[in-house]
């Protein structure tokens, strides 16, 4: 028993409706408004002390629970009682002495468990996903942490330390953690700017005179963002049925941006990704959409950085072959890893790493960024909008280790209404200047926030 280990006392959730500003379409649907889960997790630490630490994501269930008979609300709603359910049990799964990322692997390896009984309850006939339930732990898991170092005072990645956390990787990266440890890895915050990235779909303006303006004071067009932000970074949504029309978009695309930035006088190279969220049938998909951007626009291929979870979550089922799409450019899992098994497995697979996300629990994405650095592998943290504080969260995991990509932080643009508050006690998070993310107000107890 570890003598800076804590226990939780105690853990509540609530919940929160938003609209968003514009629909976010992805392969599984359009999502329209958004459920936020925000939660408070209270630990008790070997001397009796007590600290109280937050997290908050939304609920995002077109994304997390895709194909389903099952309405929206519906799955929203068996999401909230899977919080509900995590919230009542945190006090017993957690009640030994430990250090938080204990905690946190040991709910994550739990929370599958409550899908039948929460789906008995609610009867619903169908099984609450695996990455559902995840996104319903990864709240908490992020309290826990900012939790445990306000308890000592402290940066929750400092608290991550051999002082107290003294057993190496092993139990959770085999041999390959082996006398390794987290604090060689997820180093003290010296990243200050990090790159920002704007989502543009296929239904956006890409000029304002093409735009219709909500009349709320922000840009209702890629021009207009890029305009107030200086975005250099994009990130493109595509649905990955058309290949030979998607590259033509995608060409196009890179050519207004292009146009816009060089009237606007603003220098440096374009960089963007595509997300087909899992659109395309197969590799051979994928591969015609790269062979037809380079056909197109070779500049446009030249600046295409990386491709986001194109074909479908379910690796171990299809198993297909990604080394030949990787050899061309990175290929990163998203949807397809819900563990480190997961991830193993992508790789044996030929996808290049993961695209990390805050959503499936700040203790695993820290085992995956171990183990990515240990094996070599390139990571990202890409974005489930994450609102007010899990913003602040994701921004401040990014300024501890290396991602390729800087953050994709898209709050702003698409539910604005629920980080107000943060986004005046953080501006540099929140309004980005000049195509960055600025973390100077950044905290350095718990988790920034």
């Amino acid at each position: 028993m570890a003598r800076t280990g804590c226990r939780v006392v105690d853990a509540t959730i609530t919940f929160e409706d938003y609209p968003l500003r514009s629909p976010l379409i992805l392969t599984g649907g359009t999502i329209e408004d958004a459920t936020e889960a925000r939660c408070t997790v209270t630990v008790e630490g070997e001397d009796g002390r007590i600290a109280t630490g937050h997290g908050t994501v939304f609920l995002s269930a077109i994304w997390a629970w895709p194909g389903s008979l099952l309405s929206v609300l519906q799955r929203v709603d068996a999401m909230q009682q899977m919080c509900i359910e995590i919230a009542d049990r945190m006090p017993v799964w957690c009640f030994e002495l430990r250090h938080p990322l204990e905690h946190g692997i040991d709910v994550h390896e739990r929370v599958e468990g409550l899908a039948i009984p929460v789906g008995k309850r609610l009867f619903i006939t169908e099984r609450i996903p695996t990455l559902a339930a995840l996104v319903c732990m990864s709240p908490f898991d992020q309290a826990l942490h900012d939790a445990y170092g306000r308890l000592h005072g402290i940066s929750s990645y400092e608290a991550l330390g051999r002082e107290y956390l003294p057993g190496d990787l092993s139990p959770w990266l085999g041999e390959l953690g082996e006398g390794r440890h987290l604090d060689e890895i997820i180093y003290r915050r010296d990243r200050h700017e990090l790159d920002a990235w704007l989502v543009v779909g296929v239904n956006d303006a890409l000029r304002s005179s093409e735009a219709e303006d909500p009349g709320d004071g922000l840009p209702c067009s890629v021009e207009g963002w890029i305009e107030r932000c200086g975005y250099r970074c994009f990130k493109l949504k595509v649905k990955g049925a058309d290949p030979r029309g998607e590259a033509e978009w995608i060409a196009g695309v890179h050519a207004e941006i292009r146009a816009i930035r060089d009237e606007l006088g603003l220098s440096g190279a374009i960089r963007y990704e595509i997300d087909p969220n899992e659109g395309c049938e197969g590799p051979w998909v994928v591969t015609e959409l790269l062979d037809a951007i380079e056909e197109i626009d070779a500049e446009a291929y030249e600046a295409l950085e990386y491709l986001e979870q194109p074909t479908e979550r379910e690796l171990a089922a299809n198993r297909w072959d990604m080394a030949p799409i990787a050899r061309r450019r990175p290929v990163l899992a998203d949807e397809g890893l819900m563990g480190l098994d997961d991830l193993e497995l992508a790789v044996s697979l030929g996808w290049t790493g993961p695209a990390l996300k805050t959503c499936k629990g700040h203790s695993l994405t820290l085992l995956e960024i171990a183990w990515c650095e240990l094996t070599g592998r390139p990571y990202t943290l890409q974005d489930l909008t994450n609102p007010n504080i899990g913003a602040v969260h994701a921004a401040g995991l990014a300024a501890h280790c290396d991602t390729m990509n800087g953050v994709e932080l898209n709050v702003m643009q698409f539910v604005p209404a629920s980080s107000r508050a943060e986004a005046e006690r953080f501006p540099g998070i929140f309004h980005v200047r000049d195509g960055v993310h600025r973390l100077d107000g950044l905290g350095d107890i718990g988790l920034g926030y």
